[in-house]
């Protein structure tokens, strides 16, 4: 079973997995804790009573507070869900996980140098896990210090070649660092490992855009709206290059239609620098 770091990050981090502690104890077999039933509430409560039973298995205690932290994250108890994450550290400070799910609360919360000191505890620990370089990357950033945002990216990459996600985080990277060919490779190597990436086509939709290369954005655009149809997103942007292109009409019905879909959707638009 895999735990996803995301729920305690904010949705403009990537989504990150965590490998959870292995619940091989009888005793997690049958509780209602760790058996995935139940409303977040009632697993909530499940774990809080494990948790108050004083279990003997630290793995399981772990495991009690890491789901704890998940379904506070999910309620948007954030402050809880670092309390838990904490005492998880407490029980095993050797745990690089622990540090790594703290972080991305403290990620979440704006509090970058916190998050960034777990995630070099992490690190330190284990330095294979590529994960613990894309969170840290994104943290550094959020932080708007690129640079070192660029090195942990780009270790992500190495250590997990055939990822989506460090190849989209760096394309984003480079994004901000209006290096726009090296986000339009980037975004290809999405693309050429999920040619299915409805998301991968937008994303470099959008670079191409920035780099005016209309006629390629809105190939890309096309290709996202026969494998998702009606994406908003996708919809902006098609409306976009019809616009620039000199089809105001046709652009206008696109982007009417995109706003109906997801009201807001252009100011997440402006997010990516485009005016």
């Amino acid at each position: 079973m895999r735990f996803r770091a995301s729920m305690l990050i904010s949705a403009a981090a990537a989504a990150l997995l965590v490998a959870a502690v292995p619940a091989s104890a009888a005793e997690a077999e049958k509780d209602p804790c760790f058996d995935a039933h139940g409303s977040v509430k009632e697993v909530l409560d499940a774990c809080a009573d494990f948790i108050a039973k004083g279990s003997d298995d630290t793995k399981l205690l772990i495991r009690a507070h890491t789901i704890r932290a998940m379904g506070l994250s999910a309620t948007g108890s954030l402050d809880e869900a670092l309390d838990e994450m904490t005492a998880a550290v407490e029980l095993n400070p050797k745990r690089a996980n622990s540090y790594f799910m703290r972080a991305a609360g403290y990620d979440a919360k704006k509090d970058y140098d916190k998050a960034i000191a777990d995630l070099d505890t992490a690190i330190g620990i284990n330095d294979a896990d590529a994960d613990y370089y894309l969170l840290r990357g994104t943290v550094y950033s959020h932080k708007n210090d690129f640079d070192k945002a660029l090195v942990d990216m780009n270790k992500k990459v190495e250590l997990d070649p055939k990822a989506t996600n460090g190849y989209s985080s760096r394309g984003a990277l480079y994004r901000k660092r209006k290096e726009y060919d090296l986000s339009i490779a980037d975004y290809s190597e999405v693309i050429k490992i999920d040619p299915k990436s409805t998301q991968g086509y937008i994303d470099r939709g959008w670079i191409y855009v920035l780099n005016d290369d209309l006629d390629s954005a809105g190939a890309d655009f096309d290709t996202a709206l026969k494998l998702q149809e009606n994406n908003a997103m996708a919809l902006v942007g098609r409306g976009v290059v019809k616009s620039r292109k000199g089809k105001p009409t046709d652009g206008s019905a696109d982007l009417k239609m995109a706003n109906r879909l997801e009201p807001g959707i252009f100011d997440e638009v402006r997010k990516l620098g485009i005016k």
